[in-house]
């Protein structure tokens, strides 16, 4: 069977290559798939095996007589311009895949428990005030209108809003990578973060990629998203864009709201009377964010023109790509701590306990996890966290 040759459907070889090329594949595979396109060469069913797992192209596509339509039903939650990604990578799908997995599988935990169901998701409508929201959110949360005073950076930042957001039970998932491959890099520009809602277990995924401050603000976008009980598909590279649903306005909005509060942020713009960017270099000592959030929130409090904010939002874009191309290739730190990072410590202590008391196989948590007996043990150490004051 291994060396018998093969014929694939001309189509499905064509989006074999496609789909070969956005994941990144290296050049070698690329070749051996053109080859096969040109009819050079005819595949066997061992190599048809090698490309499949190279690609994460399951086994009996290449058997398909046209490409397969795979659902990808996130991705209609559109952002940009009401338009939704087209053509979504093998990468951004198993990913979709694993989470959706282990949502089921937390939301079934909680039911089976006798868990009520999370009473505030759904509980906000866009229609309500940003700032009355703002303000709603904070004392329920006990946290400051200047709470980032509290905190050096946007790191500290978001580990401190991640673990406050995990004690509402909200699943909180985070990766830059397909599961534990680092060589299925998630792209930032495909997606920064994305909302799957279920009464029992919400989750946010949050795509590592992103810079610290993009994180920060995404963590918050897609908070608001729980809030009103909606999925969401985050594709706003800067966050900047002026043609978003209302859904995503209001989500943007409470986040800056948050981040930026108004009424302080006016009284300090106020103080200065030097060029626009220098205020916005001035805030930037003052704020956890980044230039695009605090440049957008002078244009929503009437601070700005909108020629000036489109002017600063392009050679801010400009210093972003800057800035992602300095960013090193990645790869280093310690496994294990990295990989405790990606999951969420209550997920990870209800599926600790199942497995201890018999009520989950090792073998589905290992599935579910990724992981093996050494690294699930490993992932099932005690979890620390900060708190927002």
């Amino acid at each position: 069977m291994p060396g018998v040759r093969v014929t694939v459907a001309p189509e499905v070889m064509q989006w074999v290559l496609q789909t070969a090329k956005q994941q990144h594949v290296d050049l070698g595979t690329i070749d051996i798939i053109e080859k096969w396109i040109s009819g050079e060469k005819t595949p066997t069913f061992h190599q048809l095996e090698t490309i499949g797992k190279r690609t994460s192209i399951p086994f009996g596509y290449f058997f398909l007589k046209k490409p397969p339509q795979e659902s990808c039903g996130i991705v209609d939650y559109r952002t940009v311009d009401s338009i939704s990604v087209v053509n979504p990578s093998r990468n951004l799908m198993d990913t979709l895949d694993a989470m959706t997995r282990a949502q089921q599988w937390m939301s079934e935990y909680k039911k089976d428990r006798g868990y009520e169901p999370c009473h505030y998701v759904g509980s906000m409508k866009i229609s309500h005030d940003i700032e009355k929201v703002s303000d709603m959110l904070r004392k329920e949360l006990e946290i400051d209108i200047n709470w980032f005073t509290k905190y050096r950076n946007a790191d500290d930042a978001f580990k401190a809003w991640k673990k406050k957001i995990t004690e509402m039970d909200i699943l909180v998932m985070m990766n830059g990578v397909v599961g534990n491959n680092t060589h299925r890099k998630l792209s930032v520009n495909e997606f920064r973060a994305f909302t799957l809602i279920d009464e029992y277990a919400p989750l946010i995924f949050i795509n590592t990629a992103d810079s610290k401050n993009g994180k920060l603000f995404s963590i918050l976008h897609e908070f608001v998203h729980v809030l009103l009980g909606k999925n969401s598909f985050y594709n706003d590279e800067y966050g900047t864009n002026m043609y978003n649903s209302a859904e995503e306005r209001f989500c943007n909005a409470v986040a800056a709201e948050i981040l930026v509060p108004k009424r302080l942020f006016i009284v300090q713009w106020k103080q200065y009377s030097t060029e626009t960017k220098d205020i916005v270099a001035a805030l930037r000592q003052e704020y956890i964010c980044s230039d695009f959030v605090l440049v957008r929130r002078a244009l929503d409090c009437g601070l700005i023109s909108r020629e000036e904010y489109s002017r600063l939002v392009k050679l801010y874009e400009k210093r972003y790509v800057e800035y992602l191309k300095s960013l090193p290739a990645g790869g280093s730190g310690n496994f294990y701590s990295t990989l405790k990072s990606r999951w969420d410590p209550n997920f990870v202590r209800a599926l600790g306990s199942s497995v201890q008391s018999g009520r989950t196989q090792y073998l589905e948590a290992y599935n579910l996890t990724n992981t093996t007996g050494r690294t699930f043990a490993a992932l099932t150490e005690p979890i620390g966290g900060y708190d927002v004051g």
